[in-house]
């Protein structure tokens, strides 16, 4: 690989990186006090991690397993049901800011890749996802330790590298060829890497064939499916034949013959969110530097590779979150660095006091994209990262485990309340409350969670559950109790009448 890297080490460098993982350290300890943890898809890796060895069918739990089974081993040292999740996180969010540094030091200098560490250590959005239960600190780890192999030229374990974060996350299928388009190497080290990448594929494929009882690519294939047309139009009804068990669901060919003509009219909309979600967390001064570093011939190598899931992920139903530009950080900040010592190298024959306009305007760069980043929504994100009152919601869960049945079947949104109740959760439909009702009945559910911010926004249906005086002519659900400890943060917990 070329090099940039003409600076002598200076005094300070060894402690470089002990800098920057502590700075990490202490800002994702300090925010994980603000936070319950968990969110979105976090309760289901749980149960996946507490049902290996058993028999927890893949149709049941659709994620990939790598996460799970990582959780499960942090199980044996780290108590409880959150913290290991979350130490797992923790770790790889600590392990990706040393492989920045580790990257970054093979073309840059010592101040240069100790600037990008640094920035991998307090961005928000890797503060944040570095403490809760959720796949994207540790994905972001095993993908940059193969790019740092395929590096140093060991194609072979940095394909098996990208090879094992499949079992992490999806986005890894589209990460091992563009980093065999991009490595600067001869064919043959290409091979390698896809040669490595298959060989920690296949143990997958193949647990994916028992489990589903057919051949698959990935348990989140319901992903592929033409788009929806608004965010309310996402909410799953009863009648959402894409929502089937995986080992009922259309295989991935047949979901692909039904989406594809939708992708000409759908693509460049959906490309244009996800961009824009990626300027929130990468706001325009800082892209500047990250253009500039990607101007040079030798930034082209490898490490743009997590770039190439931007163009592929607008094709899927997947929705512009915020969270999808935590994978792309680790190649920003180190353009970027690449970007500002090439800024600072700038010379003018003959006008050297040109040299401190390019120090100046590097940091009006920096301190401009600093600043609309603590503004911005990866701030936010990161400050209030609840997605609903999770005191509440624990505190009506470890009520119910008290009150309710063991090992029942909870209806909610999501699945905090039975989380930490214990139980089983099933997904509540966005249907009228009638179907709603049939529903549940006709799944044996055992209690229906409904919580007021979701009946005020997503869920306007269930209001009258929380109204007594409807509520009093309703017999097809029981009040068993409720909590409301402010505005907007009521539970309240049903049972559904029996015969």
């Amino acid at each position: 690989m070329p090099t940039l890297n003409t600076a002598r080490p200076h005094a300070l460098t060894p402690y470089a990186l002990p800098a920057a993982l502590l700075v990490g350290l202490l800002g994702r300890v300090l925010l994980e006090r603000t936070n319950a943890g968990i969110t979105m898809d976090s309760p289901l890796y749980v149960r996946m991690a507490e049902g290996l060895g058993h028999a927890v069918r893949l149709g049941e739990t659709p994620a990939h397993q790598g996460y799970p089974l990582l959780i499960a081993l942090a199980s044996a040292i780290v108590p409880g049901r959150v913290d290991p999740g979350r130490w797992v996180a923790l770790l790889g969010s600590l392990g990706t800011i040393a492989l920045t540094h580790a990257v970054a030091r093979r073309t840059l200098g010592p101040m240069s890749a100790f600037l990008a560490a640094l920035a991998m250590a307090l961005h928000p959005l890797a503060v944040v996802y570095g403490g809760v239960v959720m796949t994207e600190a540790p994905f972001l780890t095993v993908v940059w330790l193969g790019l740092w192999l395929v590096g140093g030229r060991r194609a072979f374990a940095g394909g098996f590298a990208l090879g094992l974060a499949y079992w992490i996350r999806p986005e890894a299928a589209v990460i091992v060829p563009a980093t065999a388009l991009l490595m600067r190497a001869r064919p043959r080290a290409r091979l390698y890497v896809l040669a490595g990448a298959v060989l920690a594929l296949l143990p997958y494929l193949v647990l994916l064939r028992a489990e589903t009882g057919h051949w698959s690519l990935s348990p989140k294939s319901a992903l592929v499916r033409p788009a929806f047309a608004s965010e309310r139009d996402a909410e799953w009804h009863t009648g959402d034949a894409a929502a089937i068990p995986a080992h009922a669901a259309p295989g991935l060919l047949a979901r692909l013959r039904e989406t594809a003509p939708t992708w000409a009219h759908s693509y460049g909309p959906t490309l244009a969110k996800h961009v824009r979600r990626l300027l929130e967390a990468w706001p325009l001064p800082l892209l500047a530097l990250s253009l500039l570093g990607l101007a040079r011939r030798d930034a082209w190598d490898e490490r743009l590779a997590p770039l190439a899931c931007l163009l592929v992920i607008p094709l899927l139903t997947a929705p512009p979150d915020l969270r999808f530009a935590h994978l792309y950080l680790p190649t920003l900040v180190i353009l970027a660095a690449a970007g500002g010592a090439r800024l600072l190298a700038w010379r003018v024959p003959g006008r050297d006091a040109l040299a401190p306009l390019a120090l100046a305007l590097l940091a009006l760069l920096v301190l401009a994209g600093g600043v609309l980043l603590a503004r911005g929504p990866a701030m936010t994100l990161a400050l209030h990262f609840d997605d609903g009152p999770m005191t509440t919601l624990a505190g009506a869960g470890e009520r119910l485990k008290r009150e309710g049945r063991a090992n029942a079947l909870v209806m909610d949104r999501k699945a905090y309340v039975p989380f930490y109740a214990g139980m089983r959760h099933i997904q509540l439909p966005d249907d009228d409350l009638d179907t709603i009702l049939a529903y549940a009945k006709a799944q044996g559910v055992d209690y229906l969670v409904v919580e007021e911010y979701v009946a005020m926004t997503l869920r306007p249906q269930l209001k009258p559950l929380l109204d007594a005086r409807a509520l009093a002519n309703e017999h097809r659900v029981r009040l068993m109790f409720a909590l409301h400890p402010a505005a907007d943060e009521g539970v309240a917990v049903f049972e559904l009448a029996r015969p």
